[in-house]
Formats: structure tokens, sequence, C-alpha cells
């Protein structure tokens, strides 16, 4: 199923104000984190990067990998990532759900835009992880499979980047791919060194 909508909005004063004017829903799939609601993949019509280190700064809990310009943000316990032109929301209900957070991500935009100039802007990552949080996406088996007693200690063996997230075997199977592909989405989002894995 496929959604679209164009946004027109009137530019006016002096200074440019960014406006999101028009996306595309390309995609929407079954949620990795939860497989009752989805996910989407949506198309931008214009580029939205610029904005990033002002959203970063005016929002809290963020996370923002300034080189690579992803900035990943939560709202209501759905999680929404922003890249230079493609946008996903996941933890939504239903494609309307998905829409509504878009008129949400154009309002911010827009906001954002128009109060940069009294803004900070933040290249910091923001959020820093913890080993809980890297804890809560492996397999939590405690298989030993890693060379380290439990899956705690792998987390943050992982976190202190002395062992590479590929020594979990048990992560790669079948059976806990929604949670591996949430543990090399997430932190390459915040700027975190994450091995390029091929599906």
């Amino acid at each position: 199923m496929a959604l679209h909508r164009v946004i027109s909005d009137t530019q006016r004063g002096e200074e440019k104000t960014m406006v999101l004017r028009g996306y595309r829903v390309t995609h929407i799939l079954p949620c990795l984190a939860d497989p009752d609601k989805v996910r989407a993949i949506v198309e931008l019509n214009e580029e939205i990067h610029e904005i990033f280190p002002y959203s970063n700064s005016l929002l809290k809990g963020c996370i923002y990998n300034h080189p690579a310009m992803i900035l990943t943000l939560k709202k209501d316990g759905k999680m929404i990532t922003l890249y230079r032109r493609k946008v996903t929301v996941a933890r939504e209900v239903n494609a309307n759900d998905v829409q509504q957070a878009m008129e949400w991500l154009k309002n911010l935009i827009q906001e954002t835009s128009t109060k940069k100039n009294q803004i900070k802007p933040d290249c910091s990552h923001g959020v820093e992880f913890k080993a809980l949080d890297i804890f809560k996406l492996l397999p939590g088996i405690n298989c030993k499979v890693c060379d380290e007693l439990t899956c705690l200690a792998f987390a943050v063996q992982l976190l202190a980047e002395e062992r590479s997230v590929v020594r979990c075997a048990p992560l790669f199977s079948p059976e806990y791919k929604e949670k591996h592909q949430l543990l090399l989405e997430i932190p390459r989002a915040a700027g975190y060194p994450v091995p390029d894995i091929r599906e």
C-alpha cells in the first residue's frame, strides 16, 4: 500500500524557511520491534538534513550521527529516523498513523526552521548507549558462543568496542532476525562502529 501526500506552504519574509512540501510512503511493513504494529519508509521531495543540528538541540533524547546526517528521535513511544531525503517510522498502528506522524514531522521542520536563529546547533550524538540498552537487543540466552558467560557481559564488551557483534552467532539466526536488524541499525544511526553485514 502506498500513500501520496503533497504539502504546499507559502514562503514569507526575507529569510527562507525550510518546508517539507511533499512526501510519498513507499513501503508499509510489519514493525521489527513489535509485529502487531507497522513501520513505514517515506521518500521526501526535498532534502531536510540542514535542520538536523537544530532539531537535535531543540528536542530531548535524540540520537544524531552528524557525518552521516541521520537523526533518530522518539515520539510517544514511536521511533522516527530522518535521513537526507527519506524518513522511516516505526511502531505505528496503521497507515493513517504514519500519515499523522509525517504531518507532525512537517510541522516540526517548519517550526524549527523558523526558530533556528534562536537555536544553537548541536552536532553531538545526544543519547549515549548503556550496556542494558544493548543487552535488550541480544538473544538473552547466555549460550556462551561469544566466549562471555552472559549476554550482559557481551553487551558490556560491545559497548567498549572490544568485541564485534558478529561474535553472537544466535543473533544472526532467523529466530532473532528482528533483534539483530535493530542492533545494527540503531547504534549505526548514533555513530557507533557497526560492521557492514549484507543479508
